[in-house]
């Protein structure tokens, strides 16, 4: 495994298992924030306050909370190879989407540079349902389970393909950034 020069801040559980599951596919380093591992939702509302404290307001506080990125001591910009994704439905406050979208909610963030917005509208469940996926709401465990299925049965460039033709994602940005990290994946 390489170094980890990835952080994906998920809203919920389905993001996370998403996430977890790319990295396991793709053998890659991803670390991944989430409220109560998933179970609480982080809404699009709350990320400009995110952004902004606790272990994201300095690059030393976040290499306490999230150890496994890469740090360069001595370096006035600690950890220059940074991405940080936020992988968001856009269904709890359209408003909000718009500022997350065009990333302009991070620009008091000491990562605005380095945040890349990734969105689903309405939601993640939705847009999967959208590119010909089964998701099965009917109960969280099935939801889980509908998850998991997804990415044990679906290459991720054929994720990729089918997310880059619908318009209310750009999720395939994040896939793309993960096959590009991932060794089986260079030429």
């Amino acid at each position: 495994m390489s170094t980890c020069r990835t952080l994906a801040v998920v809203h919920g559980k389905s993001e996370l298992i998403l996430c977890k599951g790319i990295a396991r596919e793709l053998r890659i380093n991803i670390e991944c924030d989430s409220d109560n591992n998933g179970e609480t939702c982080i809404q699009i509302l709350h990320l400009e306050e995110r952004f902004c404290t606790g272990p994201y307001k300095t690059e030393g506080s976040l290499h306490r909370k999230f150890d496994k990125l890469e740090y360069l001591k001595g370096r006035s910009t600690q950890m220059p190879r940074l991405k940080i994704f936020s992988i968001m439905d856009t269904d709890d406050s359209h408003q909000s989407a718009i500022t997350y979208k065009t990333g302009n909610m991070f620009r008091s963030s000491a990562f605005k540079d380095r945040i890349v917005p990734i969105f689903n509208t309405p939601s993640l469940d939705a847009v999967m349902k959208e590119c010909g996926f089964e998701i099965n709401c009917k109960n969280s465990n099935e939801k889980i389970r509908s998850y998991h299925d997804l990415i044990n049965d679906c290459e991720v460039p054929d994720l990729i393909e089918k997310l880059k033709n619908c318009k209310n994602t750009n999720l395939w940005v994040f896939l793309e950034h993960c096959t590009s990290i991932a060794s089986n994946f260079q030429s």
